[in-house]
């Protein structure tokens, strides 16, 4: 049953699409057939969670020929980590749907149902080729979002997106090809299976190269400090949905495939990089929050304080143990409710005040106390408030730096504080004080609008108040992954 729910999750929201825009679907039809397809995706995902056996392996394993004469298959499957990400979109579609309820422009729904399918499936992907299918395939709907329905210079912002993506993805294929035809060489026959690909060992040079060939993908798509200029431009330009899932989800992908490919196919290489992809998280962290504190437009500070918190994650993946590891896949998802809620809130701003600018703002708690509690709310969150999820992400993620180095645990820490400052200054001047021109007329969240924001709160609740809930999950796994890291680098 679980190998099929895997196909039905990836295929059902293209499928959906396909079916709607062949029968020229009406608006209202549209509407109503993704709601659909986001509850029974959202159904299969938990349905998937309720079977899933934390032992460490890969379940619900999918795999048949599909060109088989270079030993392409269609090979699903999940593990701990990819179940985590599924879950997140499983939470975040639909309520980015209902946020979307008043959107007119039908491209905009059909390219959210092809970026659902894409990012699941390079969440779920086992085969190298099938992955840089799906990881090409969710960019195609951002760019479409971004430069036809975008703000701003979007056109020149869009062609940023893709260059940058195209360069990390064109150095990943080469990367691939070419370890598919040394496995041939070796085996006689093809295979792109992530297993196989792992089997495969190489002189220090090339698999230096090859690393690079992934590495410098999924840097650009987190992004790093050095890889990241494509980021404010893009997140400023897009409309809120777009912008939600390149943070929350799009960004993840990112350390999820330096989990996914960088330990199973480079274990040793990983670790010679692991000091230069550290010091970029290290830096990332200063500089990122350094420029969230320069800005004046919200989208941009937000921008650079997911570029922050993105930097701690792949910092605690890089330090390999075990707390920095169950704090980076717990920030993952906290991450994630955070900011998915705090650019929803900037969507809804913008929707009321027109403006993103924070110099023209301010009174807002006066006219609209709803909105007034989860603005302040998602900003804090997002700076790893005490009760909430990103609070225990953040510290699992400091012990851990602790543990492998003092001076990074204290680095660590401080980026944490002053995040706090800068988010908690904002707030003050967006919410409190008089009211301006663009605020005097503010209304308060309506009955959908509140509905829609409340399922992020109490996830980011539960997951500070109970966090043993989801570790005992995370330490049995991951404790696995690592040990198998260990004795493959040993």
């Amino acid at each position: 049953m679980g190998q099929h729910l895997l196909s039905m999750i990836v295929f059902l929201p293209l499928f959906g699409a396909l079916v709607m825009a062949l029968g020229r679907s009406g608006l209202r039809l549209l509407r109503t057939g993704t709601l659909a397809i986001s509850a029974v995706t959202t159904l299969l995902s938990f349905t998937l969670a309720f079977l899933f056996t934390a032992d460490g392996s890969m379940q619900f394993v999918r795999k048949v020929p599909w060109i088989s004469n270079y030993g392409i298959t269609y090979y699903l499957g999940v593990d701990l980590i990819s179940l985590v990400l599924l879950l997140v979109i499983a939470v975040l579609m639909p309520l980015l749907y209902l946020y979307m309820h008043e959107e007119k422009r039908k491209g905009f729904w059909y390219s959210m149902l092809l970026l659902q399918s894409g990012v699941s499936g390079v969440i779920l992907s086992l085969d190298a080729i099938l992955f840089y299918l799906f990881w090409e395939m969710m960019l195609l709907p951002v760019f479409l979002m971004i430069g036809r329905y975008g703000a701003g210079e979007r056109s020149y912002n869009v062609m940023q997106l893709l260059l940058m993506t195209l360069l990390g993805s064109l150095t990943m294929l080469y990367a691939i090809l070419y370890m598919g035809y040394r496995f041939y060489s070796i085996s006689g026959h093809w295979s792109y299976a992530v297993e196989d690909l792992a089997k495969l060992r190489f002189e220090s040079e090339t698999d230096i190269l090859l690393a690079a060939g992934f590495l410098l993908a999924f840097v650009i798509k987190i992004p790093l400090v050095g890889f990241h200029t494509w980021m404010a431009p893009a997140y400023g330009s897009a409309p809120t949905p777009a912008v939600v899932i390149l943070s929350a989800v799009m960004a993840k992908l990112g350390v999820y495939g330096i989990w996914r490919f960088g330990f199973s196919l480079f274990g040793d290489t990983l670790t010679l990089y692991a000091p230069g992809i550290i010091a970029l998280s290290l830096f990332g962290l200063l500089y990122y929050t350094l420029r969230a504190i320069s800005q004046d437009g919200l989208r941009e500070m937000f921008a650079f304080a997911s570029g922050a918190h993105l930097s701690m994650i792949t910092l605690g993946l890089l330090l390999a143990n075990i707390y920095a590891w169950s704090g980076s896949l717990y920030f993952i998802a906290t991450h994630a409710f955070s900011s998915a809620g705090m650019f929803l809130m900037l969507g809804l701003l913008y929707r009321r005040s027109g403006t993103f600018a924070i110099s023209e703002l301010g009174g807002i708690a006066q006219r609209a106390p709803k909105f007034a509690f989860f603005f302040i709310f998602f900003a804090l969150s997002v700076a790893g408030l005490p009760g909430t999820g990103g609070f225990v992400s953040e510290l699992l993620i400091i012990i851990g730096a602790f543990k492998s180095n003092l001076w990074i645990g204290v680095f660590a820490a401080m980026s944490m504080v002053a995040a706090v400052l800068y988010l908690f200054t904002m707030s003050r001047k967006v919410l409190f004080g008089e009211s301006s021109e663009a605020t005097e007329r503010f209304d308060d969240l309506s009955p959908l609008e509140t509905t829609i924001l409340v399922p992020l709160v109490l996830l980011l609740l539960a997951m500070g108040i109970f966090p043993s809930l989801f570790m005992s999950i995370f330490d049995t796994q991951l404790s696995i992954m690592l040990d198998a890291f260990r004795e493959g680098v040993a």
